[in-house]
């Protein structure tokens, strides 16, 4: 079902929480990143209810950090990996906006938003993130996956609250928030083997973009470069890893043969110990001979 801003259609649509107050005051950049608070706040000192709001609020903001530490890293790293996640935010972004133009599902707020609801964006664009590196775990090879595991389990962890904080700011509804996961999950999919089956598996125009901006390919083994130099340079590196390899084998060889002269040396000074005990021995036992000799003799003679 559609609804028509002009005739006021939406007024009575069964989806709208009328209970909700439009007077409050919102920051005009919370108004703009459509997290505006649901109640007057007291910042100075924030009682506990207070203190979830503003933690909604901030949860509700992490989508524009998030692509900016994208921006930065693809720009830092150029690297294959976080060009492809950066498009892929884009390319979520784009399809949301299509799809609500299409469904034009209100808001649970419409009356204070002016925009429609489903499909959440939010819950999409995180949903494609965290997507993808699920993907990795089963299609990557282990070397080549993201390596930083722990920043993905604190990002595990804060997704759902990301998506229960547009629910609890009266943005989005169940539904709509489940809708974005869902399609959240089959963007990211398509997206990441058409990534991995065929910019980064065939000779393509994305790829020869990707051999222009230097862009380095993070993701698989294949070679992101096709030209005889490419192939040259990746066979020279991977000798050089194989002779650093081998330096490495080396220098462990050489502290074992270090601890082998140890044992050596030692055994040498436990020989020479042994063999003046033993000459220590000899000359008790020569001198007792003697003694005992020189008796028997004396006796003899008597």
């Amino acid at each position: 079902m559609t609804y028509n801003f002009q005739n006021g259609d939406i007024l009575n649509s069964p989806n709208i929480i009328r209970d909700i107050d439009c007077s409050i005051p919102c920051n005009i950049i919370f108004y703009f990143a459509s997290c505006c608070p649901t109640k007057v706040i007291n910042y100075f000192p924030p009682t506990k209810s207070d203190f979830i709001e503003i933690i909604m609020i901030l949860l509700s903001l992490t989508p524009y950090p998030t692509v900016f530490l994208f921006l930065c890293l693809a720009a830092y790293c150029r690297a294959s990996r976080s060009i492809f996640l950066l498009a892929l935010m884009f390319i979520e972004n784009f399809i949301v906006i299509f799809l609500k133009m299409i469904i034009q599902e209100p808001r649970p707020n419409f009356l204070c938003n002016n925009e429609y609801g489903f499909p959440s964006n939010h819950s999409c664009f995180f949903t494609c993130i965290a997507f993808w590196f699920i993907l990795e775990e089963f299609f990557i090879t282990k070397n080549l996956q993201f390596k930083y595991k722990s920043i993905l389990i604190i990002f595990y962890v804060i997704y759902p609250f990301i998506l229960y904080s547009r629910y609890y700011l009266n943005y989005h509804s169940i539904g709509q928030i489940i809708g974005g996961v869902i399609i959240g999950i089959v963007i990211s999919m398509m997206w990441f083997f058409f990534c991995i089956k065929y910019i980064l598996s065939s000779e393509n125009i994305f790829k020869e973009i990707m051999i222009r901006l230097n862009i380095e390919n993070n993701m698989t083994y294949d070679l992101l470069y096709q030209s005889d130099e490419y192939i040259l340079l990746d066979s020279l590196i991977k000798k050089q890893n194989e002779l650093s390899d081998m330096k490495e084998k080396l220098k462990k060889l050489k502290n074992n043969i270090g601890s082998m002269d140890n044992i050596k040396e030692f055994e040498e000074k436990y020989r020479s110990i042994l063999e003046k005990n033993n000459e220590g021995i000899n000359e008790e036992n020569m001198e007792k001979n003697y003694v005992d000799n020189k008796e028997n003799l004396d006796e003899e003679k008597k």
